[in-house]
């Protein structure tokens, strides 16, 4: 009997031999190793990408679990070159009823449906873009939902919401003179131009409203579109597809001659 399992014959140093007489037979292929010098620090950066990514990610929704807990201050007291994602915000003034836009193309629980977006007019005159949440299309996309107003003076919490990252901005669509307004996608400076406002006198965020605002409808973020864990997933494959790909370059590259 022998502790290792191994039979006496066996040397494990020997397992190693046939990889190193395999690499005696090395020819060099140019078009081979080409494809591997292109292919493989694509692959390595795409894998690299796809961590940071989820670093990224990772770090926003521990910034949105802290701000949620923090108290809401007045939108003066806020710098807009500061960093004001999540920031908790309480605003005192008045829903502008007669102009309100139509986030399109949000879904909820695999319903069809838009985003409430709704000027508001603080007591100092700043212009907010407020986005009250998520309420269904009607029968048709013809048929625009109807909308409750919230008339005279209210006070209202929310959270900033800063867009991450390059927004694709498809800009605003007027459907004619009529409001509401279908938009695409939201931007509080031109939104707030077509509502009529100072473009100096808009706050260039939208706030997503809390819970228990008055006005709120279906709320609806979430705050990553895709997880950490998703992206770290795919970091794996890109890194697995680099290895699979100097396996194969030194496969070929050191097959015997026949």
């Amino acid at each position: 009997m022998f502790a290792s399992g191994l039979s006496p014959h066996v040397n494990p140093a020997h397992g190693a031999e046939p990889m190193l007489a395999r690499l005696r037979h090395y020819r060099f292929d140019w078009k081979l190793s080409l494809l591997t010098v292109v292919l493989l620090p694509l692959l390595l950066s795409l894998g690299f990408w796809q961590l940071r990514r989820a670093q990224e990610k990772l770090e926003l929704q521990q910034q949105y679990t802290t701000r949620q807990n923090e108290a809401p201050v007045a939108l003066a007291q806020l710098k807009v070159q500061d960093d004001l994602q999540y920031r908790q915000v309480e605003l005192v003034g008045r829903y502008d009823n007669a102009h309100n836009f139509l986030l399109d193309n949000r879904i909820h629980e695999g319903q069809v449906g838009y985003d409430l977006i709704t000027p508001f007019v603080s007591e100092t005159q700043r212009i907010i873009l407020v986005n009250r949440g998520w309420l269904p299309q009607g029968a048709t996309r013809a048929q625009l939902p109807t909308l409750d107003a919230i008339d005279g003076r209210v006070t209202v919490r929310g959270s900033i919401y800063v867009p991450v990252g390059k927004q694709l901005t498809l800009g605003v669509t007027r459907e004619g003179n009529a409001w509401p307004q279908v938009i695409q996608t939201l931007d509080p400076l031109p939104a707030g131009a077509l509502a009529g406002y100072r473009a100096a006198d808009v706050f260039p965020y939208s706030v997503r409203l809390a819970a228990d605002a008055p006005g709120v409808l279906v709320r609806d973020w979430p705050v990553v579109s895709m997880g950490p864990e998703r992206h770290q997933g795919y970091a794996v494959q890109w890194f697995a597809m680099a290895a699979m790909l100097i396996g194969l370059y030194l496969y070929y590259s050191t097959r015997p001659s026949t």
